[in-house]
């Protein structure tokens, strides 16, 4: 019994956390968000604009969940995310703001199968969306390792 928990144990420890890439043209936002979903345990790649997060997303092919402001100067989220699920389609994709959304953009957002999160977001609501939306391909990656 007790080999069946050290092999347990050693395909966690095999098993690589989450890779989340953030963006947000808010420092003090992008800042505290990083700090905290790294304190939960996720690798994140964090970017200030969509054109530095598409080149990180490029470079990083492991990236499992995109969580994006949805307003920004530029390219906005939803651009970005566009841009992104043209290279891979099956990323998810958490879009949030603190801007108004109207109901078309959130159809929008639903139509494209995206979550959504207001800001100002308290911290545990947004630990419970990311895990929601990672919950499958972690399980599925548990399995696979096994």
């Amino acid at each position: 019994m007790s080999l069946d928990i050290f092999a347990s144990e050693r395909v966690a420890a095999e098993l690589s956390p989450s890779r989340i890439l953030l963006v947000d043209d808010d420092p003090d936002m992008r800042a505290l968000t990083r700090t905290f979903l790294e304190h939960e345990g996720y690798g994140v790649f964090s970017s200030g604009d969509a054109e530095r997060a598409a080149q990180i997303f490029r470079s990083v092919p492991e990236i499992d969940l995109l969580v994006t402001d949805l307003y920004m100067p530029g390219r906005s989220g939803m651009e970005l995310a566009r841009e992104l699920k043209v290279i891979r389609s099956e990323l998810p994709v958490l879009m949030i703001s603190g801007g108004m959304v109207d109901g078309a953009q959130k159809l929008r957002l639903e139509q494209e199968g995206w979550s959504f999160l207001a800001k100002p977001f308290r911290l545990p609501e947004l630990l419970s969306t990311v895990h929601r939306i990672l919950a499958p391909m972690e399980a599925q990656r548990w399995r696979e390792a096994r």
